[in-house]
């Protein structure tokens, strides 16, 4: 009785931690993918980059998609995510502030409201 009660304990045991265990062997986007699915927020290509929030003794705060993300610590869904001033880098690639990538097809859409910009002759 005692060994099927130890086998059973060693077979659950087992199992949880090969649950864990597995997302060592994924690459940091597929990773990034499995805490998305896990957490229920929707993975993405397109990035739209709705604003900045810069603090000098702080964490910096990049809103993508009409959601937070850090860059420190890393943000589970985008952890390639660099925070400058006026842009940031995902993937290597720059999303300025109202603008929208495809980050697959490198796609950009400028989301400003027309004639909001002019120019001066």
């Amino acid at each position: 009785m005692r060994k099927i009660l130890f086998i059973n304990m060693l077979l659950l045991f087992g199992t949880a931690q090969a649950e864990t265990l597995g997302t060592l062997f994924y690459s940091p986007a597929e990773r990034a993918a499995l805490i998305a699915a896990r957490s229920g927020i929707a993975q993405t290509a397109i990035y739209t980059l709705n604003g900045i929030t810069l603090r000098a003794a702080g964490k910096s705060v990049a809103w993508i998609n009409g959601h937070a993300a850090t860059q420190v610590p890393p943000d589970p869904v985008i952890p390639t995510l660099v925070i400058h001033t006026d842009h940031v880098l995902i993937e290597g690639k720059v999303i300025k502030v109202g603008e929208s990538l495809d980050i697959n097809s490198g796609q950009r859409t400028l989301r400003l409201p027309e004639k909001s910009v002019r120019v001066k002759p």
